[in-house]
């Protein structure tokens, strides 16, 4: 089985150059509108691997951001926006003219900016366990902004790896294996440490959703129960009318797709066929 989906992945590997650099990607299936996963901060495309069931049959892109996994990671501010438009480019490379954008993580706040950035390509949103930010007044924004400074500094000392090691363990449930846990943290880490900095950053200074923004586009959320997030599920049914669904999974660590992948896999199946 593990043969078989390394090589398939082998098969549907494609690159396209975004602003000089390359970005790395698998194509599967055929068609203009496709199911787009988008990987987390300092993953990759290999993080959907339990996704197989989904990704293999239907028309579907995995895509590693800019500086992350094999794409190229060129001295560049790592925005949002950049890894918005480089999905574009995918997209644009691949034949798809609409997608639905699963996004885990960071990928959330991602697959939000290519929502803005481009409405009419965009027909659904799969959120995993990504927290989307509230839009808050300046005087809020340069708050949090000077609270969160020590936190990101760590990740530019020299040990920031240790950093990102202590951060990711604390990702982890009960249900993340030891095959798992070895895996998640060397994959992370080994993104290149301006990646590392820059995506955080990046992630920070994306403008919050505002109380007046609305998005006509059906929305599945799958969420970690733990830590609670109140208010969250009310705010993103005032931003997405056509939330389909909001689960809040227990036990589970922040890495869920792959610590019950059949789960996960029923539930986005249902989303795609119903929406």
């Amino acid at each position: 089985w593990i043969t078989g989906l390394l090589l398939a992945a082998s098969l549907a590997g494609a690159d396209v150059k975004y602003d000089g650099a390359k970005v790395h990607y698998e194509s599967y299936g055929k068609g203009q509108e496709a199911v787009v996963f988008i990987h987390g901060w300092t993953c990759d495309l290999t993080f959907w691997r339990g996704q197989a069931p989904l990704y293999e049959k239907r028309r579907a892109l995995l895509i590693d951001l800019p500086g992350h996994g094999q794409s190229e990671a060129p001295k560049v501010d790592y925005t949002m926006e950049r890894f918005a438009r480089a999905i574009d480019a995918v997209m644009r490379d691949a034949g798809v003219t609409k997608g639905v954008l699963v996004g885990h993580s960071m990928g959330g706040p991602v697959v939000l900016a290519y929502l803005r950035l481009f409405p009419a390509k965009t027909s659904g949103l799969v959120l995993v366990d990504a927290l989307l930010q509230a839009a808050t007044s300046p005087e809020g924004e340069a708050k949090a902004k000077a609270q969160m400074e020590p936190f990101l500094a760590g990740f530019e000392k020299p040990d920031y790896k240790e950093t990102m090691a202590k951060m990711i363990t604390s990702m982890y449930s009960a249900k993340t294996t030891p095959a798992m846990r070895t895996e998640i943290t060397a994959k992370m880490t080994a993104t290149p440490q301006p990646v590392v900095v820059g995506a955080m950053r990046g992630m920070f200074a994306m403008p919050g959703v505002g109380k007046d923004e609305k998005y006509d586009v059906p929305v599945l959320v799958i969420m970690n129960a733990t830590p609670a997030r109140p208010g969250y599920e009310e705010r993103l049914r005032a931003t997405f009318p056509k939330l389909r669904g909001y689960e809040s999974w227990e036990g589970m660590g922040h890495f869920l797709m792959m610590e019950d992948p059949a789960r996960f896999n029923t539930a986005v199946a249902k989303f795609l066929d119903q929406r």
